[in-house]
């Protein structure tokens, strides 16, 4: 019988006789596309005044998909609000800078540069690759498929950072129009005043995206946060409160360029200048939408009530309606949302100790194997990675495999 065959039957029978991992009967078999040994620990932009750039996970770049830069992860891509700086500096901790070389293009044969080079910035969206080797790979251009890790960073650049710069990206809504209420529109008229009757509990709302013909699917569009395409005809229905309801409408293409529109529709009569009207009230009319209260996020659903004890997208809620962050034990399972409320998947360094979290996002205990390198790793009770140590009679290295030799 094959050696190795012979060691990996006689781990699965020694698993389910060490009492020290009484929680797992069984084995897993884990696939993680990251080894934490090759795992950025901290990744900072710059920009060329020495300013710091903070990462998002979403390209509209709002508070709640901040990213802390010690809480990137290997596979994934990150934003950056617009900058007029037309170079910036990538900074990386947890990995030997030999190895590691930053592309500005995604162009075969862009050479990588090293970390702290400035990369500079060209006009619109620029996609810049962070890769990680195994070793210092020397010379090594954008089609080199060597890495073991990844980072993207999406960085939009325009020699002006005002908000009228956005016409230069060219993305726009070819036409909104409503069942059950009338809009003059023009597609560089960005927000829009609807009276509708009082009966009118729900309407449909169609926005089309301003394209060549046949090139719709270049375009997201999202009505109130849901998306349609043309499949759908790019039409959704919303249900309307009585009053005041603010509406967007998102368009964004394939290079992350966006653009908003705003329809403020009044169901009745309208009470906004009514001056007993308190903020409470008026944020009631926020529907199927984040929203902060108090300086916490909450997440009003169709009727503008807040959600509790539930998941909604990738995020949780509390009982008091506030988004959750850190550990969360729900339903016996442990899951990690970071400082941004999303919850997170694979390895994740929390206060010092690796911790493994599957597709779901379920916290891992006992042994697992990782599929990208071959080796197992052993998950303590309370879900942090054993180092160093012996379980059972295997022996555990400092990154926290097992020797098997």
């Amino acid at each position: 019988m094959n050696r190795n065959l012979k060691k990996i039957i006689a781990i699965i029978l020694a698993v389910n006789t060490i009492s020290t991992i009484a929680p797992v009967a069984n084995l897993s078999l884990l696939t993680t596309k990251a080894y934490a040994a090759n795992k950025i620990t901290n990744l900072t932009v710059e920009d060329s005044n020495g300013d710091n750039m903070s990462l998002y996970s979403e390209s509209d770049c709002t508070d709640k998909h901040r990213v802390d830069s010690d809480d990137v992860q290997p596979g994934k891509t990150y934003y950056t609000r617009k900058t007029s700086a037309d170079e910036i500096n990538i900074d990386a901790d947890g990995v030997d800078s030999d190895n590691i070389r930053v592309f500005e293009e995604t162009s075969s044969d862009t050479e990588g540069k090293d970390i702290g080079e400035d990369v500079d910035l060209s006009s619109g969206t620029n996609v810049i690759t962070v890769r990680v080797y195994n070793g210092d790979p020397g010379t090594v251009k954008y089609s080199d498929n060597s890495y073991v890790n990844e980072y993207k960073i999406r960085v939009k650049y325009s020699e002006s950072n005002d908000d009228d710069d956005e016409d230069s990206d060219n993305v726009y809504l070819s036409s909104i129009t409503l069942m059950g209420g009338n809009i003059d529109f023009s597609k560089k008229v960005y927000t829009y005043d609807v009276q509708v009757p009082e009966d009118l509990s729900k309407i449909t709302i169609r926005a089309r995206p301003d394209c060549d013909s046949g090139k719709y699917d270049d375009y997201k569009v999202k009505i109130n946060g849901v998306k349609v395409d043309k499949d759908d005809k790019f039409k959704d229905d919303v249900s309307l409160n009585k009053g005041k309801n603010v509406i967007d409408i998102k368009v964004e293409d394939d290079d992350d360029n966006e653009r908003v529109y705003t329809l403020n529709i009044t169901r009745g009569k309208d009470n906004s200048n009514n001056n007993s009207k308190s903020s409470e009230q008026a944020e009631v009319t926020k529907t199927s939408q984040w929203v902060q209260v108090d300086g916490k996020w909450q997440y009003k659903d169709s009727t503008g009530n807040s959600v509790k004890n539930t998941w909604v997208q990738n995020y949780f809620v509390q009982a008091d309606g506030n988004m959750a962050t850190g550990w969360l034990n729900n339903n016996g399972k442990w899951y990690y949302l970071g400082d941004d409320g999303a919850r997170k998947t694979g390895w994740q360094l929390v206060n010092g100790n690796w911790y493994y979290l599957d597709s779901q996002g379920t916290m891992q205990v006992g042994w697992i194997k990782d599929i990208s390198n071959g080796k197992y790793y052993y998950l303590n009770n309370d879900g942090s990675m054993a180092y160093s140590t012996t379980v059972g009679e295997y022996k555990l290295g400092s990154d926290g495999a097992w020797y098997n030799r």
